[in-house]
């Protein structure tokens, strides 16, 4: 039994590795979430994606201009001045980098959280526990009375 306990550091070594791997397994899941999120984002920045996202706004906003018109003098829909569509363009351009700006945030806050809330701390306090209780074990003298 003491030649077991000889070699703690090496069984806690393992321990730690076979936790921290477990921790992972576990939280794959949301490591995926999160990435996927940020894939996302980074997609919309895309030139194309800009430009349609900006067109389809303008549609809309249209759409509800010609249910609201009175009179029928007002011009349609049918084309988009390229000034307009420009200036719609920068608004989701920075729209979206604004969003991917937030998502890199919550990506390395998640990341960080998750490396000092589930790796770091539990192992650092079963090391101290376990310090502690070396500790305690050699300063306790066991006396024998009499029998």
């Amino acid at each position: 039994m003491k030649k077991i306990f000889r070699h703690w550091k090496i069984i806690y070594v393992i321990c730690c590795l076979v936790y921290i791997g477990w921790m992972i397994h576990v939280g794959g899941n949301e490591f995926d979430r999160i990435n996927g999120q940020y894939r996302r984002l980074v997609k919309q920045l895309e030139p194309d994606r800009i430009r349609s996202a900006a067109m389809e706004e303008l549609a809309c906003e249209c759409r509800k201009n010609l249910q609201h018109r009175v009179s029928p003098e007002e011009p349609d829909c049918s084309s988009l001045e390229p000034p307009v569509l420009e200036a719609r363009v920068q608004a989701v351009a920075e729209r979206h980098g604004r969003a991917m700006e937030r998502g890199l945030i919550k990506l390395v806050l998640f990341y960080t959280g998750f490396v000092v809330i589930f790796l770091l701390t539990p192992i650092i306090l079963i090391s101290l526990l376990i310090a502690a209780i070396i500790l305690l074990y050699k300063n306790i003298k066991f006396v024998r009375g009499p029998l």
